[in-house]
């Protein structure tokens, strides 16, 4: 190896670590920065499908590809995970206790499912943020006869916050379908005083939800489950009673980078909004859904960040001047009815705009998974 060959460290394989890689692994020559990505998944999910597996509309065999052949020519993948972060002597230890030292670090290790904070949960609710959650509901849902379904989410964060209510749609027209939906009593609870966390785009989902004939209950912070009952308690003090309970889990970063010293218990990093490196190390950074930033829990914000910061350690390693900066770009699409979508584009500064919804978008939003494995994750767009 080239005496100043730089090398970059990605800690995580799932969306931001594998686009970043290959992103700057397209940005870079390998005689100038070996790219060495971390990880211990034996297959890569496309979560947003999670919306629609549980009804039959889309074939899961179609969201899930093997790991390691996501990453680009020229980039090392290690099935190991971290264990200890020495960022004082740039070095980090993985689990098989072996030291690697490097130039760049960007951790990218997202989020975990932290249901032991809520007792009770696995044997109360069902949800769609996995694959194999979404199959169980798909059964639970096969079986489903009429009732009474709560729709929610048990605590703020979470990844891809309109999931929730993009299920919800998915879920009346899987129950016109069938022809059961006079026969159901969907509730979906939220914890603000709103359906979603961007006012606009709240008042647009609440009118439609209302149209459709949801009961809609804000303010519902959910403090427990009782399995046995049947019951979802609120810490405002309201009770709702279920059939069919769909609630998103606690979500809680990695312990490793609590244990490591580089947040506090929510495992959340604190990183620059706009440069994403870690307090005063200029090589450190940390990406996607492993970030504090309200702004970060979806794939869409990964992959730019992602972008921004490939171009960044790029020209750094070619000895370039580098003035950009990430402004909190994000564009998704959220399905909004049983057929019709909308595309949100926003940032930092500008708040998305939601008034109008097309079939055009449910097609764009029905397809990304195909375009995330093939150019997305790819680091081609």
């Amino acid at each position: 190896m080239p005496l100043n060959r730089k090398r970059a460290i990605i800690v995580g394989d799932g969306a931001a670590g594998t686009i970043l890689a290959n992103k700057l692994r397209f940005h870079s020559d390998p005689s100038e920065i070996e790219i060495v990505v971390f990880g211990k998944s034996e297959n890569h999910y496309f979560k947003p499908d999670g919306v629609q597996i549980p009804f039959g509309f889309k074939d899961y065999r179609n969201s899930v590809k093997p790991t390691q052949s996501l990453f680009n020519y020229g980039i090392q993948f290690i099935k190991s995970g971290i264990k200890e972060f020495d960022l004082d002597n740039s070095t980090v230890k993985c689990e098989k206790d072996n030291t690697f030292r490097y130039d760049y670090l960007i951790i990218a290790t997202g989020d975990r499912f932290s249901t032991e904070d809520l007792p009770g949960y696995e044997k109360a609710a069902s949800h769609f943020y996995s694959l194999e959650a979404s199959l169980d509901l798909k059964r639970k849902l096969s079986a489903f006869r009429g009732g009474k379904i709560v729709i929610g989410q048990a605590s703020i964060p979470i990844q891809c916050p309109p999931a929730p209510y993009e299920f919800t749609f998915q879920l009346i027209q899987y129950l016109k379908l069938r022809g059961i939906r006079d026969k159901t009593e969907i509730h979906y609870v939220y914890p603000l005083n709103r359906v979603f966390t961007i006012p606009n785009v709240s008042d647009f989902v609440e009118k439609l939800m209302e149209e459709q004939g949801v009961i809609i209950h804000k303010m519902f912070n959910v403090d427990s489950l009782d399995p046995a009952g049947k019951k979802v308690n609120s810490l405002e003090g309201e009770t709702l009673d279920y059939d069919l309970l769909i609630l998103v889990p606690p979500h809680s970063g990695q312990k490793v980078i609590t244990e490591s010293g580089l947040a506090d218990q929510s495992g959340y990093i604190s990183v620059d909004r706009h440069h994403l490196n870690y307090k005063d190390y200029d090589n450190v950074f940390a990406i996607g859904d492993a970030t504090d930033l309200p702004i970060s829990k979806a794939g869409a914000t990964a992959h730019f960040q992602s972008e921004y910061l490939a171009n960044r350690i790029a020209n750094e390693v070619n000895g370039n001047a580098f003035f950009d900066s990430y402004n909190g770009e994000v564009a998704c699409t959220t399905i909004t009815s049983g057929t019709q979508a909308i595309t949100l584009f926003f940032s930092y500064d500008k708040p998305p705009r939601a008034n109008f919804q097309s079939k055009s978008d449910y097609f764009l939003k029905w397809t990304s998974s195909d375009t995330y494995f093939s150019a997305m994750l790819r680091g081609i767009m």
